[in-house]
């Protein structure tokens, strides 16, 4: 049940929602300018591939610790210690090595890994459970919105004033939140443990979702899905520069609309998912749209309109950005009792896993390859395996469900 608390619950949410986009955009933010930052330091831009696994390995570390972290100093203060931790990147990227970037890459990953346990923790405490999709919906909403942002402004400050401008906006948001956060610091914080208080748990979450057969069908799918995300967040501006004849800000635009279709979906997924009281039912139909979306993004041709090119980029930002709330939510209602933020420190760490795992991936399969366009048929690949570990999801909760009735 939420807690009693004299922060407002839509506080919550905005905080919550805030910190998930200036960690989204310090993750992306180096994608979207990616041809820029190669020619500065004399490098491939496909490097970038490698650039956003070592952020998310970094980030599936943290987050398996992070509901520790979150349950012993207090969920608001590690709200605040993930926004240093994304400043401290941001400022490393702006450094004129790949060194640097590496080492900003660690620390940005580290942020984004704390964010979001605390944020599980934050809202299952202090919203109603009767809008639980709708609510982490909302707060995931800070991904694409956050992507949006950087996807329209970092390239078009790269262009005129240089990329090094882009870096430091995200940075001047991210002390910004951490101001804001102080306010209700001391409320929220009140319910945190010592560390006698917190259970014993080598690798975080982890084995928790593990042990949990309507977790771990639920988690892998989420690497799956997350894969299939950060591809299409990571190559969308290389390849329509380099394939599709497009201009660096004209891709940065066409990578805003698949994260505008991404922030409006988000909630209305969540709504639905509310409505029909189900989840999977919600995460079935997404993963469907996506692999419809990913089969066409591999058939696009530079000879397209750019009205169906934009429209395709909506539908596949529905769908493979448009997920994560619901799959957090789903975690969230499946926890055992008072395990809430462990759990979602596990079910981070697989979904950083499959960030680190797609693009590391698919720049792989591209040095073999040589071709973007037909690299992303990797999407497609990675979304049939989704669809069938969510049907055995759905046989768990079936089976579930009658195990319970049985014993009553």
């Amino acid at each position: 049940m939420p807690s009693a608390s004299p922060v407002p619950a839509w506080f919550v949410v905005l905080v919550t929602t805030a910190a998930q986009m200036v960690v989204a955009m310090s993750n992306i933010v180096l994608s979207t300018i990616a041809p820029k930052v190669a020619e500065s330091l004399g490098v491939n831009p496909v490097l970038v591939g490698y650039q956003v696994g070592l952020t998310f390995g970094a980030a599936a570390l943290a987050s398996a610790y992070g509901g520790v972290v979150a349950m012993r100093i207090g969920s608001a203060f590690t709200t605040q210690v993930s926004m240093v931790f994304s400043v401290i990147g941001l400022s490393l990227f702006a450094l004129p090595h790949v060194g640097f970037i590496a080492l900003g890459s660690l620390a940005v990953g580290i942020g984004s890994g704390l964010a979001s346990p605390a944020a599980s923790y934050l809202l299952a405490n202090h919203t109603s459970p009767d809008r639980r999709n709708l609510m982490f919906s909302i707060k995931q909403t800070g991904v694409p919105v956050g992507g949006v942002i950087v996807a329209l402004t970092a390239p078009l400050l790269a262009v005129t004033v240089g990329w090094r401008w882009a870096l430091a906006m995200i940075a001047a948001m991210a002390v910004a939140i951490l101001l804001v956060t102080e306010r209700a610091r001391v409320a929220w914080d009140g319910e945190r443990r010592p560390a006698g208080g917190v259970p014993s748990a080598p690798f975080g979450g982890v084995p928790l979702v593990w042990r949990e057969k309507s977790l771990r069908w639920i988690a892998l799918a989420a690497v799956l899905f997350s894969s299939v995300q950060r591809v299409l967040l990571s190559f969308t501006v290389v390849y329509l520069v380099a394939e599709g004849g497009y201009g660096l800000v004209e891709a940065g635009v066409m990578l805003s609309v698949a994260q505008v279709g991404g922030s409006i979906f988000r909630i209305p997924w969540g709504w639905l998912a509310d409505r029909l009281k189900s989840g999977l039912a919600v995460l079935t139909l997404i993963c469907v749209i996506m692999i419809v979306a990913s089969v066409l993004l591999v058939l696009l041709d530079a000879s397209w309109p750019k009205s169906l090119v934009m429209l395709l980029f909506f539908v596949l930002g529905a769908s493979c950005v448009g997920w994560n709330g619901i799959v957090h939510a789903e975690c969230a209602r499946l926890s055992p009792p008072g395990m809430i933020s462990l759990v979602a420190g596990g079910t981070s760490f697989f979904v950083f896993g499959g960030v680190m795992l797609g693009p590391t991936v698919f720049a792989a399969a591209y040095g073999v390859i040589g071709s973007y366009s037909a690299t992303f048929a990797l999407m497609v690949v990675l979304g049939v395996a989704a669809l069938v570990l969510l049907r055995l999801a759905r046989r768990q909760e079936r089976g579930d469900r009658r195990a319970a009735t049985g014993n009553h």
